[in-house]
């Protein structure tokens, strides 16, 4: 699911407010500025995540965790301001995909194009058709 979460997080960026002037890299800006954080950009930077675009969950064992920059992985956000709802999404999404798996096989129906839609969220453009078997 980590993995899943680095390449579509559910929200796509989150913005700040400065109180204060404050320098980013090179440029020097005033309070009052609004910064924009974009995890599905972040997540797919090949600094931190070699081969971003494929699927890889080893990317999230201990030792990759532990060899990682910090803040370079954060589907939830971060800091004071990170997702509250965060250990019940984990949670909720373990049980549901574990309950589905016991007795139903997912694949995707490739006759529809995957194209992502950043609203408020990050989503499937025309949701995400599925063909359902039985295990």
């Amino acid at each position: 699911m980590a993995e899943a979460l680095r390449l579509y997080p559910p929200a796509w960026a989150m913005g700040r407010l400065s109180l204060n002037e404050f320098e980013l890299g090179e440029y020097r800006l005033p309070a009052g500025t609004t910064v924009l954080a974009s995890q599905y950009i972040l997540h797919r930077d090949p600094r931190y995540f070699p081969d971003p675009l494929r699927f890889d969950p080893e990317r999230h064992t201990a030792e990759a965790k532990a060899a990682r920059v910090r803040g370079a992985y954060f589907p939830f956000g971060m800091g004071p301001r990170q997702c509250i709802g965060e250990a019940f999404a984990w949670m909720e999404g373990v049980l549901v995909l574990a309950t589905l798996a016991q007795r139903w096989r997912l694949r995707h129906d490739e006759r529809h194009k995957v194209v992502v839609e950043p609203l408020f969220t990050l989503r499937p453009k025309g949701g995400m058709p599925m063909v359902v078997e039985s295990r």
